[in-house]
């Protein structure tokens, strides 16, 4: 008799260990697949000094980190500017994407500052506008570590007033 009484309570020890056991790992599985659907996001932003997007800040890098790379990102590039300094109704960029082992890819696009022609202007307030364009859509990177986008800005005028700042965006695609 005192054999099953220590036996019984050996398997209720062990059924109370494995419960306790499973319970544990599936909250942990239910806690990691609610972080890795969270939507990810990042943002580097450059404020322009005197906001005037000088000839010296012509080129600009903006690093980030990619660590998960099962997934697709986009990118953007996003504009602040004063809508009534600003005169200029169209800017060209060149775009390199450098990857940490060496790699680069090129891309061209532009921001396209006439209200008239581009419903994507977003007012902010009653001068400042922003506008984002998309430049690398549904992008998978390969290798984990950081990426720089390098944004060349093409405008004829060597001096640019009005630009308050330039943000890249990183985010995960949908």
């Amino acid at each position: 008799m005192n054999m099953r009484k220590i036996n019984f309570q050996h398997g209720l020890w062990t059924l109370v260990a494995a419960s306790l056991l499973v319970f544990t790992l599936v909250s942990c599985d239910g806690i990691a697949k609610k972080r890795a659907s969270k939507h990810w996001s990042t943002t580097i932003n450059h404020q322009f000094p005197n906001t005037n997007w000088a000839f010296e800040e012509e080129v600009l890098d903006f690093s980030f980190d990619i660590e998960d790379t099962s997934r697709y990102y986009d990118l953007s590039v996003i504009l602040q500017y004063d809508t009534g300094v600003v005169t200029l109704k169209d800017i060209p960029l060149s775009l390199t994407l450098s990857t940490p082992d060496g790699m680069k890819s090129f891309s061209s696009s532009h921001f396209l500052l006439d209200k008239a022609n581009n419903p994507d202007i977003k007012m902010l307030d009653t001068n400042t506008a922003e506008l984002g364009v998309l430049v690398y859509p549904h992008r998978k990177f390969k290798v984990p570590g950081t990426y720089t986008l390098t944004v060349y800005r093409r405008a004829e005028k060597a001096d640019n007033y009005g630009f308050i700042s330039l943000s890249t965006k990183v985010n995960v695609s949908k």
